[in-house]
C-alpha cells in the first residue's frame, strides 16, 4: 500500500504536469502552476490517504485540484472590483417607476407639502436626517422616534404608502 510519503518522485512530477494542464484550461495560465503546487502541497500534508495503485495517486490529486479550483474562485470572486472613476455622476435611483425629472419634480411636490402641512420641528427633525452622513454620530432613541413618526406623517399628506409587494 502506497500513501503520499511513498509515491516515486517521477509520479510527482508527472502529477504535477498534468495538474497545471487542468489549471490552465481552467483558470487561466497565470495561476495555473501555483495552484497546481497548492493541490500537490495539500496530498503532501495528507498522509492518510492510502493508494492501492500509483494510478489511485492521480486520481485523489484531482479531486483535490477540484477542490482548490473551487476556492481560487471563491477567492477570485471575493476579492474582484473595479476602481471608481473620479468623474462619475451619482446614480439617482428609482422611487416607484420614477425616473429623472419625475423624480425631481415628485421631491419638489413634497418637499413643499411637507413644509406647508407639518410643523416646523417635524420638519427640522426630517431636514436634519437628510443632512446626516456615515460620519455623524448615532441618533439617541427619542430622536429616532420623533423622525418615524414625521416620516410617517409626511407619507399620510402626501400619500406615499408602503409597497405591497
Amino acid at each position: 500500500m502506497l500513501n503520499s510519503h511513498s509515491i516515486p518522485p517521477e509520479l510527482w512530477l508527472r502529477a504535477r504536469r498534468l495538474l497545471i494542464f487542468y489549471f490552465s484550461r481552467r483558470h487561466g495560465i497565470q495561476k495555473a502552476e501555483d495552484l497546481a503546487h497548492d493541490t500537490l502541497a495539500a496530498v503532501w500534508g495528507r498522509e492518510d490517504f492510502v493508494f492501492e495503485k500509483e494510478e489511485d495517486f492521480l486520481r485523489v490529486c484531482y479531486g483535490f485540484a477540484r477542490m482548490i479550483l473551487h476556492e481560487a474562485y471563491r477567492d477570485e470572486k471575493k476579492h474582484a472590483w473595479t476602481p471608481l472613476d473620479p468623474a462619475m455622476e451619482k446614480v439617482a435611483t428609482d422611487a416607484r417607476g420614477l425616473k429623472g425629472t419625475e423624480l425631481s419634480a415628485f421631491l419638489r411636490e413634497v418637499f413643499s407639502a411637507g413644509e406647508a402641512n407639518m410643523a416646523a420641528e417635524e420638519w427640522a427633525v426630517i431636514g436634519n436626517a437628510i443632512g446626516r452622513d456615515e460620519d455623524d454620530g448615532p441618533v439617541n432613541g427619542k430622536l429616532r422616534v420623533k423622525l418615524h413618526r414625521a416620516r410617517k406623517k409626511l407619507a399620510k399628506i402626501t400619500g406615499w404608502q408602503k409597497s405591497e409587494v
